[in-house]
């Protein structure tokens, strides 16, 4: 009679149990979750979108940031920059023959600066320059004897050039921070020539006559350069030049040709 009782009471306890679970009497389980586990579920997705939305506006905020260093990149690879040079100067002219017997004309040393603002893009740079270079002209001097006296003729004069001109460099990495590059350039010059010749009769040393002669020219030519020369990078914003440039200068009311030879040394500053 006890085991019947005890086998009854488990029984009872178990049914009692299972209505327990299904949610009590009446309710049938639902195929779906419960109130409590669907509402975890949307709140889930509700933070999941937020998540979504947060993430997007990083997004944006990142390729922002992205654009800005790439630009920072291309300023600093691709800068401004001031350039100033000195220059060690010698011509040669080629005297129009119509109008004076002395042939080419060479010039003493002289000197020049020039200033000059262009930008860099990789290797190749363009700028903007003008320059300006002074030399004394050789003193020429011719003399004879005719009939009785001696006579002599001397000239001397000096040359400006001003130019103006726009010019491209290749530069080439060599060694660490040694570069080679070569350049050329076009533009126009203010060509300006003064010049002065005196002529001697000379009988028993005693000079019998004299005369002087002084004449100018000024004229606005065509004007082209070329050359190449070695850079030395300090840091990524100064760097220096040393180099050698052919400068050609159309003919001129006085000169058939001009050439010029330049050894130019410079300092540039990118910003």
């Amino acid at each position: 009679m006890k085991k019947v009782l005890s086998v009854m009471a488990v029984s009872a306890f178990v049914l009692t149990a299972g209505v327990a679970l299904a949610g009590g009497p009446g309710k049938k389980m639902d195929a779906g979750c419960p109130e409590a586990c669907q509402q975890q579920i949307d709140d889930l997705n509700s933070s999941q979108a937020q998540q979504n939305e947060q993430l997007g506006a990083h997004g944006k905020q990142l390729e922002n940031h992205e654009g800005r260093i790439t630009a920072l990149e291309k300023d600093a690879y691709d800068p401004w920059y001031g350039r100033l040079g000195v220059r060690a100067a010698w011509m040669n002219q080629k005297m129009d023959g119509d109008n004076y017997d002395q042939d080419d004309w060479d010039s003493d040393a002289g000197w020049g600066g020039a200033v000059a603002f262009g930008r860099q893009f990789g290797q190749f740079r363009a700028e903007l320059e003008l320059a300006m270079q002074s030399t004394d002209l050789e003193d020429k001097n011719y003399g004879g004897v005719e009939e009785g006296y001696s006579w002599n003729e001397d000239y001397e004069g000096d040359i400006d050039l001003t130019t103006v001109m726009v010019n491209g460099y290749y530069e080439l990495p060599v060694y660490d921070a040694f570069s080679v590059y070569a350049m050329a350039g076009i533009g126009f010059a203010k060509y300006d020539m003064d010049a002065q010749a005196n002529y001697r009769e000379i009988e028993d040393g005693a000079v019998v006559y004299s005369d002087g002669d002084s004449w100018g020219s000024s004229d606005n030519v065509f004007a082209y350069k070329m050359g190449a020369g070695v850079t030395y990078n300090f840091t990524e914003e100064m760097a220096a030049d040393l180099g050698y440039e052919y400068l050609g200068v159309a003919d001129t009311d006085i000169a058939d040709s001009i050439n010029g030879h330049n050894v130019v040394a410079s300092f540039r500053y990118k910003f």
